[in-house]
């Protein structure tokens, strides 16, 4: 598969000429970087996009608003000057956060829509403050929360890989596939060219998750069987003349037309009519491919379908029976081929994905929304031990951070940083961003302001992109 052996050269290797003036580079960008930097040094490849479309790799040497840009290319003896009003955007390469190890992280959403995260150190009803890797100590004003949501404890894991076939059951041909394939691993994934089954037993828990990266050429017929104690996939249309098995879920997407994709669940039973539980059509993802999370949990009776960090379906069955632990891949390329990697299996504590509604003005109470879906309204006072505390009406209660999805902020007193001309957004690597007036961009440090956190001095490392002129 083309996404199998990627090379490293074309629109971002250093020898590049100096302006390119095409604008669907700044896909190109993006993209190529992703997959050419693993790791964040000096010389990680960068590339600046101007507001004309034309592109420059190089790297940055330094950036204030007095001087403008100086940035270092092969082809140039010295670094080249650039006013600032002439860019679009900076990209920085691919960098990974440090790994979560505190159980008092959290995300903070503010109100102009950026996003903090760090170790909540204090919160009360003036300010909260952020422990952080790239800043040291930031703190906020209360007024400009608008959410927290705290990132919970780190999930077991129970199975990682594909690292080889060894451990995995191929399918068996059914009865009407003259011509089954198989699954073959290359490159540390998995890659189906025929309908393909591979299963395994992964000790799937109660409640779960589990994760994969999904890649097609041509069209495609995917389905993942959930809670399954058979190994061996299972002609749907003849359940009950094959050999016994117990009741599973199975999860099929595939091609919906030319951009769409559909995606069905199914209760399957041996001896009874398997139950349709719903489908959901959306766009198809870009690129051919998409990071697949299956969320499951037999205690709500519900599996949760996320594509690309966003959830696009969610099946409640009242009669959740599946008793087994297996997991089993059928692909059905139409024309192509189907590759899975990085198949990763946790301990589901039940969090769903934050809620980002627009603030709803003049909300007077904050509301404490829990893991296992109950809430609480009223004002939160603070924390302390581990717990945020909250008022409500004549009574006080105290809630342990792991049992917190997410806070919402009472807005009758939100205030919205204002936007001062020249402002720059950075976005982090992994996940959030920040609006804020630069001082000075080095190589060793970033300097800035905002009337979200004062001044602070930043690792340069933790941006991935810097975006100039960014829209409210």
């Amino acid at each position: 598969m083309s996404d199998v052996n990627q090379s490293c050269g074309g629109a971002f290797g250093i020898r590049l000429s100096p302006l390119i003036t095409h604008h669907y580079l700044l896909l190109v960008a993006a993209a190529q970087l992703a997959l050419c930097t693993p790791l964040a040094h000096a010389s990680t490849p960068q590339a600046l996009l101007f507001r004309n479309g034309d592109l420059l790799t190089g790297q940055i040497e330094s950036l204030t608003p007095t001087n403008g840009l100086r940035w270092r290319h092969g082809d140039a003896a010295a670094a080249i000057q650039f006013q600032q009003d002439a860019l679009a955007e900076i990209h920085l390469g691919s960098q990974s956060p440090p790994p979560v190890t505190s159980p008092s992280f959290c995300f903070v959403r503010l109100t102009n829509g950026d996003e903090l995260s760090g170790n909540l150190k204090l919160l009360d009803e003036q300010q909260l403050v952020l422990e952080t890797w790239f800043a040291g100590t930031l703190t906020v004003p209360r007024p400009r929360v608008a959410s927290m949501r705290p990132a919970g404890p780190t999930p077991r894991a129970v199975f990682a890989g594909p690292d080889g076939l060894e451990g995995w059951t191929m399918g068996k041909p059914l009865a009407g596939n003259i011509n089954p394939g198989q699954w073959h691993f290359v490159n540390g994934a998995f890659v189906a060219s025929q309908s393909a089954s591979i299963a395994r037993d992964v000790k799937l828990p109660p409640s779960s998750s589990l994760e994969f990266d999904l890649a097609w050429r041509g069209q495609f017929r995917h389905a993942v069987a959930l809670y399954s104690d058979s190994l061996q996939p299972v002609m749907l249309d003849s359940a009950a003349e094959q050999p016994a098995f117990g009741d599973f879920y199975s999860l099929q997407m595939f091609h919906f037309g030319a951009q769409q994709m559909q995606v069905q669940l199914m209760h399957v039973r041996h001896k009874e009519a398997r139950r349709e539980l719903g489908q959901a059509i959306f766009p198809m993802p870009t690129n051919n491919s998409a990071h697949i999370a299956i969320r499951s949990s037999r205690e709500l009776k519900t599996i949760n379908l996320f594509i690309n960090g966003v959830l696009v379906k969610q099946w409640a069955d009242p009669d959740f029976a599946a008793g087994g632990t297996g997991v089993r891949f059928v692909a059905q390329p139409i024309g192509g081929s189907v590759r899975l990697a990085n198949l990763r299996v946790f301990e589901w504590d039940g969090r769903m994905a934050e809620t980002l509604a627009p603030l709803v003005p003049n909300v007077k109470v904050d509301v404490g929304r829990l893991v296992n879906r109950d809430s609480v309204a009223g004002r939160l006072v603070g924390l302390k031990d581990g717990k945020l505390r909250f008022a409500v009406a004549d009574n006080f209660m105290e809630i342990p951070m792991d049992r917190v999805g997410q806070v919402d902020f009472a807005t009758d007193r939100a205030q919205t940083a204002p936007v001062q001309a020249g402002d720059i957004r950075v976005f982090f690597a992994g996940r959030g961003s920040l609006t804020f007036t630069l001082e000075s961009w080095t190589e060793k440090s970033v300097r800035a302001s905002s009337a979200n956190f004062g001044k602070a001095e930043f690792v340069p490392r933790a941006f991935s992109r810097i975006v100039f002129q960014p829209q409210p």
